[in-house]
């Protein structure tokens, strides 16, 4: 054990004596030579910020900073997004494309039907794109999130096209993440959470749209919470529009028909008693402006 011990001590006293001349060879070497101090910013280490798109960046301060104080991240960052997940850039030549969306599809709509204080004060300051939707586990994909307010973040924005699904899909999950806006602000009545609350459900992605026109939901996401079921029914009916949802009522059970109806009205009264908003001509405005966007989009 002695032997063993005196080796181990003889083994550290060398590696001390190495460690030493290291030291020693590194404090001359710093003292005879100098290193230029780098005139460039280095990326990645805290306060670099990315040359931007000068004509992406023109067209955003003047349609959308300056008339609402809304800024649009388009440049790739991990940690606006869940890093866990694999996601990608957003391609520049589909930033205005999809910002144009959401101010005619949108943003005008609304302002047609309260005014630009209203819109400055319910839209989301940021607004983040990413390329790609975030995939999880269970195979659900994340196309957009809210988040306290004063953040949108849209996905999957590579995917663009001018076509009446895209466009459709798309401001579909505009529609929804501004409706968490609104009842994140002012909350929505007591009584839509309880018109179906038994089959609110983790486990949606496990249920067909058929299955959930049914029940009485839009479609199989609405089951998720009763708020995710509230912004779903604004959105189909703001997106899709009221010959689509009178179709889907038509061809739902019999409870589904009428919860499906509870749930319609609900919404038209929280606009009006909430927002001092008509509904319909909210309805009939996005229709029309997803049709415009559509024809006379470059």
């Amino acid at each position: 054990m002695k032997k063993k011990h005196n080796y181990i001590a003889t083994n550290l006293q060398v590696m001390k004596t190495v460690a030493c001349v290291m030291l020693a060879f590194m404090v001359l070497s710093g003292c005879t030579k100098e290193d230029a101090i780098p005139s460039e910013p280095i990326p990645n280490l805290g306060g670099y910020k990315p040359a931007g798109n000068p004509t992406i960046d023109s067209w955003i301060k003047k349609n959308l900073t300056d008339p609402f104080n809304v800024t649009v991240k388009y440049q790739y960052d991990p940690f606006e997004v869940d890093f866990m997940k694999n996601t990608t850039p957003a391609k520049e030549e589909f930033v205005i494309p999809t910002m144009e969306l959401v101010k005619q599809c949108m943003i005008e709509p609304y302002i047609k039907n309260s005014d630009s204080a209203f819109v400055k004060k319910i839209v989301p300051k940021l607004w983040v794109l990413v390329g790609s939707g975030q995939y999880n586990d269970d195979g659900t994909v994340v196309l957009g999130q809210a988040e306290g307010a004063n953040k949108i973040t849209l996905m999957d924005v590579n995917k663009y096209a001018k076509t009446k699904l895209f466009v459709q899909s798309s401001n579909h999950t505009v529609q929804h993440e501004t409706a968490h806006i609104l009842h994140q602000t002012r909350v929505y009545a007591p009584a839509f959470k309880y018109v179906n609350p038994e089959y609110y459900t983790t486990t949606w992605h496990n249920y067909t749209d058929k299955q959930a026109y049914n029940l009485g939901f839009v479609r199989n996401y609405a089951m998720a919470s009763a708020d995710e079921d509230f912004v779903e029914t604004i959105s189909y009916l703001l997106v899709y529009g009221q010959t689509a949802y009178d179709n889907l009522v038509k061809g739902s059970s019999e409870a589904g028909k009428n919860r499906l109806r509870v749930k319609e009205q609900l919404v038209i009264e929280y606009f009006k008693e909430k927002w001092n908003m008509d509904f319909r001509q909210l309805q009939a405005d996005v229709q029309a402006s997803i049709y415009n966007y559509i024809e006379n989009q470059g």
